[in-house]
C-alpha cells in the first residue's frame, strides 16, 4: 500500500504543481460564472446551463484525452524510462495511481460546474431539493464522462507507443462526441449507442427542460451510468493486461483474471440497459407492424363523423399503483338513440392499456381491443340510455425514434412525472380515431390528426395514489392528501400533467400559472402582466366572462400542439412574458377563434374585427399609443391583424379599415366611453368563434357589418 501511495502522491505532484494546469479550472470558473450570470428572468436557468455545459464539457474532454495520453507517455511508454519497469512497482499500481490522480484533477472542473450551478440556482429562490437534484445531475454527468474518457486515453497511449497517439486521441475525442452524435445516433438512429457517447449531455431526448425532471428517461440514465463505470474498469484492466504482455511479470494470472472479471461485469451491466431499449423498440415495431394503422394523409377526421356519437358525461377514476402502473375505470353515459341500429360500441383507447372488463348497464359485456380500437358488444335492449363501464390499466412510456434519431416520448408515467395528453386516448374516446399514423413507405410512426369531439361533455376525474399534485384543464374541486377531484365541461379532450411543478397565484385575481421550478421567474412575469391587463378590461367590460383561468406553461417538445384546452391555455414551447400574457388574456377575454371560416365574407361576420377593436382600445388607453401609431401598426400586430389585413376576396370594401378609422376618429374626439359602450354591446352578443355543441352553432352567432353600423349610429348619436 505504501508503494501505491507514494506513486499516487508523485502523480498528484506532477499535475497540481503545474501552474498552467492549475489556471485552467480558474478560467473555466470565470467562463461558467459569466455565462450563468447573463441568464435573464425570461430564461430558464437549467435549460441555459444545460446548453452551455453540453458544449463546454465537450471541450474539456479534449484536455482529459491529452492528460490521459501524457500521463502514460511520460514514463510507462517512454523508451528512455524503460528502466523504471524493473522497479518493484506493478503495472496495476502505476496505472491505478495515474488514473486516480488524473481523475482528481478533472474533478476540479466538476466541482466548479456543480458549485456555480448550485449557487445561481439558490439565488433564484429555487427549492433546495430541486437545486440538489439538478446539481447532482450535472456533477454525475461530468464525472462519468471524465472517468471513461481518461481511461480510454490511457489505453490508447498504452497500445500505441509512438507520437501518432496524440492524433489518434484527437480522433477518438471527435468520434466519441460530435461524430457519434451526428452520424451514428441522429442520422443512423442507433440510440443504443448513447451510452458509449463521451458526453451524455449531447444525447438527451429532444430539448432538455426541467418540466418533468429526468423521470422521462426512466431507468435508462441509471443503467447507462452503471455500464459506463464497469466499462471504465474494463478499459483499465485491458491497459494493464497489454502492459503485462509487453513485459511479462509474475502477476500474469491475477492480471488476466481481473481482466476477465471486468469483461463479465461490463457485459452484465449492459444487459439491463439493452433490455430498456429492446422494450422501447418492441412497442414501436408493434405499431409499425399493425395493419390497422392508416397512412399519413388518410386520417382526416372529416371522413369519420359517421362513427361518432355523443357521450353525455364521463366518470373516471385513476389510481397509481407500484411500479408506475396506472389503474383506471371509466364510466360513460350515452343518451338513448345515439347508437341506434348498431350492434357494438366503437371506442378508441391507447394500446398501452390492457382492458380488464367491460360492462353495459351493470352487466358484463364481451369486447375486443386491437391496437387502439375497442369494440364492446351491445345488448339487444332497444334504443335506451347506456351506462358503459371500462376497467383497464397498464404502464405507459410511449416512445418513438422520430426523425433523424431525435426520439419523442408521446406520453409517460414515470416516478414523479405524468404526461397524458388528451390526443393519446388515455381514456375511451368515441368512435375509431387515428392516434398513430404510418409515414410514407411504412418508414415510421407519428401522431395522428386532431381528434374529434362531439360537443360539450361533462367529466369527473378522481385521481388517487399520487404523491404530487396533478393539473388539468378543468376546475379542481377537491384536494386532500393522495386524492384530487376535477369536474367540468370538456370540448377539447382532457390532458393530465403531474410533476414537481410550481403553482403561481395573485390575491384577488382568478388566473393562475403552473410551471416548472426554473420557469418560476418567467411565470411570475407573465402572471403580473396578465393581472394588469385583466384589471384594465374588468374595469370597463360590463359582463366579463372569463373563458379560461389557467396557464399551464410546461415546455415539452413531444407535445404536438399548444392552444386552449377547455379552461386552460397549454403552452409547450418557449415564449416571451409579454407576448404570452397577451395571448392568454386574449383567450380569457374573447375565447377561442378555432372554428373561424377563412372564406367567410367580412360583411357577413365582423367578430374577428370586433375582437381586434377590444385590443385597439387597450393599446390606446392603457399603453399610450396614439390612433396614428395604431394605424401605422406600431402596436402588437398579432392582436390587431384583422384591422390591417388586406384580403380582397373576403373584404373587397376594406370594412375592417373603415371600422378602425371610425373608432380612431371617435377616440380623437374624446368619445372613449361611447366606444366602450359599443364594444360592450357586441361583447354581450359573444365574440368567441367556436362550435360549442359539435354542430354549426357558430353560424348562428355571426354579427354582420350592418349591425355594427346600426349600433354605432345609435350610440354615437349620428
Amino acid at each position: 500500500m505504501s508503494k501505491w501511495w507514494r506513486q499516487f502522491v508523485f502523480e498528484l505532484a506532477m499535475l497540481f504543481r503545474n501552474p498552467w494546469l492549475l489556471a485552467l479550472p480558474v478560467f473555466f470558473a470565470l467562463f461558467n460564472g459569466l455565462a450563468l450570470g447573463r441568464v435573464s428572468p425570461e430564461q430558464n436557468l437549467f435549460q441555459e446551463a444545460y446548453n452551455m455545459h453540453a458544449l463546454i464539457q465537450t471541450m474539456t474532454l479534449g484536455l482529459v484525452v491529452f492528460l490521459g495520453i501524457l500521463s502514460v507517455r511520460r514514463d510507462i511508454r517512454r523508451p528512455s524510462y524503460e528502466w523504471s519497469s524493473a522497479l518493484p512497482v506493478s503495472y496495476g499500481t502505476k496505472v491505478s495511481a495515474k488514473y486516480l490522480a488524473g481523475v482528481l484533477y478533472c474533478s476540479l472542473f466538476t466541482l466548479v460546474a456543480a458549485g456555480l450551478y448550485a449557487w445561481f440556482s439558490g439565488s433564484q429562490g429555487v427549492l433546495p431539493e430541486i437545486t440538489r437534484e439538478y446539481t447532482v445531475f450535472f456533477a454525475m454527468t461530468y464525472e462519468v464522462s471524465y472517468l471513461v474518457t481518461f481511461a480510454l486515453a490511457m489505453l490508447l497511449a498504452i497500445a500505441i507507443p509512438n507520437r501518432v497517439v496524440y492524433l489518434i486521441g484527437f480522433c477518438a475525442w471527435m468520434f466519441g462526441t460530435f461524430f457519434m452524435d451526428i452520424f451514428l445516433i441522429d442520422k443512423a438512429g442507433l440510440n443504443l449507442l448513447r451510452t458509449f457517447h463521451l458526453n451524455r449531455l449531447l444525447t438527451m431526448e429532444g430539448a432538455p427542460h426541467d418540466a418533468w425532471g429526468f423521470d422521462v428517461l426512466g431507468n435508462e440514465l441509471f443503467y447507462s451510468r452503471m455500464f459506463v463505470f464497469s466499462f471504465t474498469l474494463l478499459l483499465l484492466a485491458v491497459g494493464v493486461t497489454v502492459l503485462d504482455r509487453i513485459r511479462p511479470t509474475k502477476h500474469k494470472l491475477a492480471v488476466w483474471t481481473a481482466g476477465g472479471l471486468a469483461l463479465l461485469l461490463a457485459v452484465g451491466a449492459f444487459v439491463p440497459y439493452g433490455l430498456i431499449w429492446k422494450e422501447r423498440y418492441d412497442g414501436y415495431r408493434a405499431k409499425l407492424a399493425d395493419p390497422g394503422l392508416e397512412m399519413m394523409g388518410e386520417d382526416s377526421p372529416e371522413g369519420k363523423k359517421t362513427d361518432m356519437f355523443v357521450i353525455e358525461d364521463y366518470d373516471i377514476t385513476l389510481k397509481k399503483r407500484k411500479g408506475d402502473f396506472l389503474d383506471l375505470r371509466a364510466v360513460l353515459n350515452i343518451p338513448a338513440g345515439e347508437l341506434s341500429g348498431r350492434n357494438e360500441i366503437h371506442l378508441t383507447l391507447n394500446r398501452s392499456f390492457q382492458v380488464k372488463e367491460a360492462k353495459i348497464n351493470g352487466d358484463p359485456a364481451s369486447f375486443t381491443h386491437n391496437g387502439e380500437r375497442l369494440a364492446i358488444q351491445l345488448p339487444k335492449a332497444g334504443d335506451v340510455a347506456l351506462k358503459v363501464e371500462v376497467a383497464y390499466g397498464g404502464t405507459l412510456f410511449d416512445y418513438a425514434p422520430g426523425f433523424q434519431g431525435q426520439g419523442s416520448v408521446y406520453a409517460f408515467s414515470k416516478g414523479m412525472s405524468l404526461f397524458l395528453p388528451g390526443y393519446i386516448a388515455w381514456y375511451p374516446l368515441p368512435g375509431y380515431q387515428s392516434i398513430y399514423v404510418k409515414t410514407q413507405h411504412d418508414s415510421g410512426i407519428e401522431l395522428g390528426s386532431r381528434l374529434l369531439v362531439q360537443g360539450n361533455t361533462s367529466l369527473k376525474l378522481k385521481a388517487e395514489g399520487f404523491a404530487y399534485p396533478l393539473y388539468t384543464s378543468i376546475p379542481e374541486t377537491k384536494r386532500q392528501e393522495g386524492t384530487q377531484i376535477f369536474e367540468g365541461q370538456i370540448r377539447d379532450g382532457l390532458s393530465l400533467f403531474g410533476g414537481t411543478f410550481t403553482e403561481l397565484t395573485k390575491p384577488g385575481f382568478p388566473g393562475k400559472v403552473m410551471t416548472s421550478p426554473y420557469d418560476q421567474r418567467f411565470g411570475n412575469l407573465v402572471l403580473q402582466r396578465w393581472q394588469d391587463m385583466y384589471g384594465y378590461f374588468a374595469g370597463w367590460v360590463d359582463h366579463f366572462n372569463p373563458r379560461l383561468t389557467q396557464l399551464l406553461y410546461l415546455p415539452n417538445y413531444s407535445y404536438i400542439t399548444y392552444s386552449v384546452e377547455n379552461q386552460a391555455y397549454i403552452m409547450s414551447n418557449n415564449s416571451y412574458p409579454e407576448y404570452l400574457a397577451k395571448i392568454v388574456m386574449n383567450e380569457m377575454l374573447l375565447g377561442s377563434r378555432r372554428d373561424e371560416d377563412p372564406n367567410l365574407q367580412v360583411e357577413e361576420d365582423i367578430r374577428l374585427q370586433l375582437r381586434a377593436l377590444m385590443w385597439y382600445v387597450y393599446f390606446y388607453e392603457e399603453e399610450g399609443y396614439s390612433t396614428q401609431d395604431l394605424t401605422l401598426g406600431q402596436a402588437d400586430s398579432n392582436l390587431l391583424y384583422e384591422l390591417y389585413s388586406n384580403e380582397k376576396e373576403r373584404d373587397p370594401n376594406r370594412l375592417n379599415l373603415r371600422m378602425m378609422n371610425q373608432v380612431g376618429k371617435a377616440l380623437d374626439e374624446g368619445k372613449l366611453e361611447q366606444v366602450k359602450r359599443v364594444l360592450n354591446i357586441f361583447y354581450d352578443r359573444g365574440l368567441e368563434i367556436r362550435n360549442s355543441d359539435g354542430k354549426d352553432s357558430s353560424e348562428d352567432r355571426k354579427i354582420p357589418y350592418s349591425e355594427w353600423e346600426q349600433v354605432w349610429k345609435r350610440v354615437m348619436g349620428q
